[in-house]
Protein backbone atom coordinates (compact mmCIF):
# COMPACT_ATOMS: atom_id res chain seq x y z
CA UNK A 1 0.00 0.00 0.00
CA UNK A 2 1.50 3.52 -0.48
CA UNK A 3 2.32 6.02 2.12
CA UNK A 4 1.86 9.89 2.25
CA UNK A 5 5.08 11.47 3.91
CA UNK A 6 4.50 14.29 6.26
CA UNK A 7 7.00 16.62 7.06
CA UNK A 8 5.79 19.40 10.09
CA UNK A 9 7.92 22.38 10.39
CA UNK A 10 9.80 20.64 13.39
CA UNK A 11 10.87 17.65 11.12
CA UNK A 12 12.01 20.30 8.49
CA UNK A 13 13.82 22.52 11.05
CA UNK A 14 15.33 18.61 12.57
CA UNK A 15 16.99 18.00 8.49
CA UNK A 16 19.42 21.25 8.91
CA UNK A 17 19.10 21.33 5.40
CA UNK A 18 22.38 23.32 4.51
CA UNK A 19 22.82 26.70 2.54
CA UNK A 20 24.97 25.19 -0.02
CA UNK A 21 22.87 21.94 -0.61
CA UNK A 22 20.21 24.61 -1.04
CA UNK A 23 21.64 26.73 -3.54
CA UNK A 24 23.13 23.14 -5.65
CA UNK A 25 19.34 21.91 -5.65
CA UNK A 26 18.01 25.31 -7.19
CA UNK A 27 21.18 26.17 -9.39
CA UNK A 28 20.29 22.00 -10.64
CA UNK A 29 16.39 23.27 -11.13
CA UNK A 30 17.22 26.49 -12.94
CA UNK A 31 19.78 24.81 -15.33
CA UNK A 32 16.94 21.74 -16.16
CA UNK A 33 14.48 25.11 -16.57
CA UNK A 34 17.20 26.83 -19.15
CA UNK A 35 17.46 23.90 -21.20
CA UNK A 36 13.55 23.68 -21.25
CA UNK A 37 12.66 20.32 -19.49
CA UNK A 38 10.41 21.64 -16.51
CA UNK A 39 6.84 23.05 -16.34
CA UNK A 40 5.94 25.92 -14.04
CA UNK A 41 2.41 27.72 -14.01
CA UNK A 42 2.16 31.20 -13.73
CA UNK A 43 0.77 31.83 -10.07
CA UNK A 44 -2.86 31.75 -9.37
CA UNK A 45 -3.70 34.63 -6.38
CA UNK A 46 -6.82 34.73 -4.98
CA UNK A 47 -6.92 38.80 -3.66
CA UNK A 48 -8.67 39.25 -0.28
CA UNK A 49 -7.44 42.56 0.76
CA UNK A 50 -4.41 45.14 1.10
CA UNK A 51 -1.43 42.28 2.36
CA UNK A 52 -3.83 39.57 2.70
CA UNK A 53 -4.24 36.88 -0.21
CA UNK A 54 -3.93 33.35 -1.15
CA UNK A 55 -1.91 31.81 -3.82
CA UNK A 56 -1.30 28.47 -5.35
CA UNK A 57 2.17 27.70 -7.32
CA UNK A 58 2.40 25.31 -9.48
CA UNK A 59 5.84 23.09 -10.78
CA UNK A 60 6.91 19.74 -11.99
CA UNK A 61 10.41 18.91 -13.44
CA UNK A 62 12.02 15.18 -14.12
CA UNK A 63 14.62 14.95 -11.91
CA UNK A 64 14.02 14.61 -9.40
CA UNK A 65 10.80 13.44 -10.67
CA UNK A 66 7.99 15.00 -9.02
CA UNK A 67 5.34 17.50 -9.39
CA UNK A 68 4.16 19.88 -6.80
CA UNK A 69 1.65 22.72 -5.89
CA UNK A 70 1.93 25.07 -2.94
CA UNK A 71 -1.13 26.55 -1.24
CA UNK A 72 -0.13 29.62 0.34
CA UNK A 73 -1.67 32.43 2.69
CA UNK A 74 -0.87 35.74 3.30
CA UNK A 75 -2.04 38.10 5.87
CA UNK A 76 0.26 41.18 6.63
CA UNK A 77 -1.56 41.61 9.98
CA UNK A 78 -0.60 38.24 11.70
CA UNK A 79 2.04 39.23 13.44
CA UNK A 80 -0.30 41.05 16.27
CA UNK A 81 -2.26 37.77 16.08
CA UNK A 82 1.55 36.06 16.80
CA UNK A 83 1.38 34.04 13.43
CA UNK A 84 3.52 34.37 10.48
CA UNK A 85 2.78 36.07 7.62
CA UNK A 86 2.57 33.42 5.44
CA UNK A 87 1.45 29.95 6.03
CA UNK A 88 1.20 27.09 3.46
CA UNK A 89 1.17 23.88 2.26
CA UNK A 90 3.04 21.45 -0.07
CA UNK A 91 1.78 18.60 -1.20
CA UNK A 92 4.34 16.99 -3.68
CA UNK A 93 3.42 13.99 -6.73
CA UNK A 94 5.21 11.13 -8.52
CA UNK A 95 6.23 13.33 -11.96
CA UNK A 96 5.04 9.29 -14.03
CA UNK A 97 2.28 8.12 -11.82
CA UNK A 98 0.95 11.29 -9.92
CA UNK A 99 0.59 9.44 -7.09
CA UNK A 100 0.76 11.73 -3.55
CA UNK A 101 4.15 11.21 -2.07
CA UNK A 102 4.44 13.71 0.50
CA UNK A 103 3.23 16.66 2.46
CA UNK A 104 5.18 19.25 3.86
CA UNK A 105 4.83 22.23 5.73
CA UNK A 106 4.97 25.01 3.16
CA UNK A 107 5.97 28.35 6.10
CA UNK A 108 9.22 26.32 6.70
CA UNK A 109 9.87 25.52 3.08
CA UNK A 110 9.10 29.35 1.85
CA UNK A 111 12.02 30.57 4.16
CA UNK A 112 14.27 27.75 3.23
CA UNK A 113 13.58 28.34 -0.41
CA UNK A 114 13.38 32.46 -0.65
CA UNK A 115 16.96 32.74 1.33
CA UNK A 116 18.27 30.32 -0.85
CA UNK A 117 17.11 32.13 -4.19
CA UNK A 118 18.68 35.10 -2.95
CA UNK A 119 22.11 33.50 -2.11
CA UNK A 120 21.61 31.73 -5.94
CA UNK A 121 21.62 35.09 -7.32
CA UNK A 122 24.07 36.79 -4.71
CA UNK A 123 26.87 34.06 -6.15
CA UNK A 124 26.51 35.78 -9.61
CA UNK A 125 25.36 39.23 -8.88
CA UNK A 126 27.34 40.54 -5.21
CA UNK A 127 30.78 41.37 -5.09
CA UNK A 128 32.53 38.10 -3.36
CA UNK A 129 34.41 40.50 -1.75
CA UNK A 130 31.01 42.24 0.99
CA UNK A 131 31.85 43.10 4.28
CA UNK A 132 29.12 44.62 5.57
CA UNK A 133 24.89 43.46 5.23
CA UNK A 134 22.04 45.88 5.74
CA UNK A 135 18.37 44.61 6.64
CA UNK A 136 15.66 46.23 6.13
CA UNK A 137 13.04 44.48 8.44
CA UNK A 138 13.53 41.81 10.69
CA UNK A 139 11.58 38.58 10.53
CA UNK A 140 11.56 35.31 9.82
CA UNK A 141 13.34 35.79 6.25
CA UNK A 142 16.16 38.25 7.40
CA UNK A 143 17.24 34.87 10.04
CA UNK A 144 17.41 32.62 6.82
CA UNK A 145 18.64 34.94 4.61
CA UNK A 146 21.88 36.20 6.95
CA UNK A 147 22.67 32.13 6.69
CA UNK A 148 22.03 31.96 3.20
CA UNK A 149 23.88 34.79 2.53
CA UNK A 150 27.08 34.63 4.66
CA UNK A 151 27.41 31.07 3.26
CA UNK A 152 27.73 32.54 -0.40
CA UNK A 153 29.62 35.27 0.86
CA UNK A 154 31.85 34.44 3.31
CA UNK A 155 33.79 37.23 3.73
CA UNK A 156 30.48 39.07 5.52
CA UNK A 157 31.18 40.43 8.98
CA UNK A 158 28.85 43.18 10.03
CA UNK A 159 25.49 43.70 9.95
CA UNK A 160 23.14 46.62 10.45
CA UNK A 161 19.23 45.94 11.49
CA UNK A 162 16.87 47.92 10.93
CA UNK A 163 13.25 46.84 11.03
CA UNK A 164 9.81 48.87 12.11
CA UNK A 165 9.35 47.35 15.49
CA UNK A 166 12.85 48.08 17.47
CA UNK A 167 12.67 44.48 19.35
CA UNK A 168 12.47 42.97 16.35
CA UNK A 169 15.61 44.01 15.27
CA UNK A 170 17.17 44.28 18.54
CA UNK A 171 16.54 39.82 18.92
CA UNK A 172 18.23 39.83 15.16
CA UNK A 173 21.41 41.62 16.12
CA UNK A 174 21.25 39.13 19.53
CA UNK A 175 21.26 36.41 16.58
CA UNK A 176 23.96 38.05 14.36
CA UNK A 177 25.93 37.82 16.99
CA UNK A 178 25.83 34.47 18.68
CA UNK A 179 26.44 33.82 14.63
CA UNK A 180 30.19 35.65 15.48
CA UNK A 181 29.18 38.37 13.68
CA UNK A 182 29.41 42.16 14.60
CA UNK A 183 26.01 43.98 14.47
CA UNK A 184 24.33 46.83 15.73
CA UNK A 185 20.99 48.03 15.43
CA UNK A 186 19.76 51.42 13.50
CA UNK A 187 16.84 53.63 13.32
CA UNK A 188 17.22 54.60 10.32
CA UNK A 189 16.59 52.69 7.42
CA UNK A 190 19.14 54.57 5.04
CA UNK A 191 21.95 53.30 7.59
CA UNK A 192 21.64 49.85 6.40
CA UNK A 193 21.50 50.72 2.62
CA UNK A 194 25.88 52.12 3.31
CA UNK A 195 26.36 48.49 3.46
CA UNK A 196 27.54 46.18 0.92
CA UNK A 197 24.86 43.49 0.83
CA UNK A 198 21.14 45.07 1.69
CA UNK A 199 18.17 42.50 2.04
CA UNK A 200 14.66 44.22 2.43
CA UNK A 201 11.98 41.89 3.86
CA UNK A 202 9.29 44.64 4.54
CA UNK A 203 5.92 43.14 4.95
CA UNK A 204 2.80 44.29 3.09
CA UNK A 205 0.52 46.46 5.03
CA UNK A 206 -2.08 48.59 4.52
CA UNK A 207 -1.03 52.64 3.89
CA UNK A 208 2.68 51.18 3.18
CA UNK A 209 4.42 54.20 1.37
CA UNK A 210 7.75 53.56 -0.45
CA UNK A 211 10.78 55.33 1.60
CA UNK A 212 13.94 53.36 0.59
CA UNK A 213 15.69 55.51 -2.49
CA UNK A 214 18.12 53.36 -4.49
CA UNK A 215 20.38 56.51 -5.54
CA UNK A 216 21.90 56.14 -1.69
CA UNK A 217 23.16 52.47 -3.08
CA UNK A 218 27.05 52.77 -2.75
CA UNK A 219 28.89 51.46 -5.64
CA UNK A 220 29.50 47.59 -5.76
CA UNK A 221 26.16 47.12 -3.72
CA UNK A 222 23.76 43.89 -3.63
CA UNK A 223 20.14 44.49 -2.72
CA UNK A 224 17.59 41.12 -2.38
CA UNK A 225 14.20 42.37 -2.35
CA UNK A 226 12.77 40.02 -0.94
CA UNK A 227 9.26 41.87 0.12
CA UNK A 228 8.44 42.60 -3.98
CA UNK A 229 10.37 45.90 -3.82
CA UNK A 230 7.60 47.44 -2.29
CA UNK A 231 9.49 49.84 0.25
CA UNK A 232 11.19 50.88 -2.85
CA UNK A 233 10.94 54.16 -4.98
CA UNK A 234 10.03 52.37 -7.89
CA UNK A 235 10.99 55.58 -10.51
CA UNK A 236 14.76 55.14 -9.32
CA UNK A 237 15.09 51.03 -9.67
CA UNK A 238 15.57 51.12 -13.41
CA UNK A 239 19.23 53.63 -12.58
CA UNK A 240 20.91 50.52 -11.39
CA UNK A 241 23.17 48.52 -13.16
CA UNK A 242 21.53 45.07 -13.31
CA UNK A 243 18.12 44.19 -12.52
CA UNK A 244 17.30 40.62 -12.06
CA UNK A 245 14.56 38.76 -11.40
CA UNK A 246 13.60 34.92 -10.75
CA UNK A 247 11.88 34.02 -14.07
CA UNK A 248 11.12 36.52 -16.87
CA UNK A 249 8.06 35.02 -17.96
CA UNK A 250 6.82 35.07 -14.29
CA UNK A 251 7.37 38.55 -14.27
CA UNK A 252 6.21 39.54 -17.68
CA UNK A 253 2.64 37.72 -16.60
CA UNK A 254 0.52 40.79 -15.85
CA UNK A 255 -1.05 39.63 -12.23
CA UNK A 256 3.08 39.47 -11.37
CA UNK A 257 3.63 42.27 -12.99
CA UNK A 258 1.46 44.39 -10.94
CA UNK A 259 2.93 43.54 -7.91
CA UNK A 260 6.56 44.58 -8.31
CA UNK A 261 7.64 47.87 -7.80
CA UNK A 262 9.98 47.91 -10.79
CA UNK A 263 7.76 46.04 -13.50
CA UNK A 264 10.43 45.34 -15.96
CA UNK A 265 11.86 44.57 -18.25
CA UNK A 266 14.66 42.42 -16.17
CA UNK A 267 18.32 41.76 -17.79
CA UNK A 268 18.37 38.58 -16.03
CA UNK A 269 16.74 35.92 -13.97
CA UNK A 270 18.05 32.91 -12.38
CA UNK A 271 18.20 30.69 -15.11
CA UNK A 272 20.13 32.97 -17.48
CA UNK A 273 22.72 33.35 -15.12
CA UNK A 274 23.14 29.43 -13.70
CA UNK A 275 23.10 28.73 -17.63
CA UNK A 276 25.35 31.56 -18.43
CA UNK A 277 23.28 32.98 -21.39
CA UNK A 278 23.16 36.42 -18.78
CA UNK A 279 26.64 37.61 -17.56
CA UNK A 280 25.75 38.70 -14.11
CA UNK A 281 28.40 41.17 -12.77
CA UNK A 282 31.03 42.21 -14.56
CA UNK A 283 32.40 45.36 -12.86
CA UNK A 284 32.79 46.02 -9.10
CA UNK A 285 31.02 48.93 -8.91
CA UNK A 286 28.34 47.29 -10.29
CA UNK A 287 24.87 47.97 -8.46
CA UNK A 288 22.58 45.24 -8.55
CA UNK A 289 19.22 44.11 -7.33
CA UNK A 290 17.09 40.91 -6.89
CA UNK A 291 13.56 41.48 -6.95
CA UNK A 292 11.45 38.47 -7.48
CA UNK A 293 8.15 37.48 -6.44
CA UNK A 294 8.76 33.55 -5.59
CA UNK A 295 9.08 31.13 -8.03
CA UNK A 296 7.18 27.87 -7.82
CA UNK A 297 10.49 25.68 -9.20
CA UNK A 298 12.02 27.09 -6.30
CA UNK A 299 9.29 25.60 -3.93
CA UNK A 300 9.70 22.11 -5.90
CA UNK A 301 13.42 22.29 -5.99
CA UNK A 302 13.99 22.22 -1.83
CA UNK A 303 10.76 20.24 -1.40
CA UNK A 304 12.63 17.70 -3.35
CA UNK A 305 16.01 18.08 -1.27
CA UNK A 306 14.25 17.88 1.94
CA UNK A 307 12.53 14.22 0.97
CA UNK A 308 15.59 13.36 0.19
CA UNK A 309 17.30 14.01 3.14
CA UNK A 310 14.16 12.99 5.09
CA UNK A 311 14.60 9.64 3.29
CA UNK A 312 18.48 9.44 4.32
CA UNK A 313 17.52 10.41 7.90
CA UNK A 314 14.32 8.38 8.55
CA UNK A 315 12.41 11.32 9.99
CA UNK A 316 8.80 12.10 9.06
CA UNK A 317 5.19 10.56 9.48
CA UNK A 318 4.14 7.82 6.63
CA UNK A 319 0.50 8.09 6.45
CA UNK A 320 -1.74 5.83 4.54
CA UNK A 321 -3.30 7.18 1.01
Amino acid sequence: MSKLLYLSSEDIAALDIKPQAAREALAHAFRLHAEGKTHVQPKLTVAIGPGHFFQSLCAAMPDPPYATTKWVGVAADNSERGLPNVNGLIVVNDYKTGVPVAVLDGTSITVLRTAAMSALAASYLARPDSFTIGFIGCGAQAYGHLDNLRDALPGLRKVVCSSRGRSSAEKFAAYARESGLDAEVSNAPDEALACDVVVSTVPAQPGLEPFLDAALLKPGCFVAAVDLGRPWHGEGLRALDILATDDHAQAADPANRAKLRYPGPFDADLASLVAGTSAGRTDEAQRTMFLFPGFALGDLAIAAEVIAEAKRAGRGLHLPL
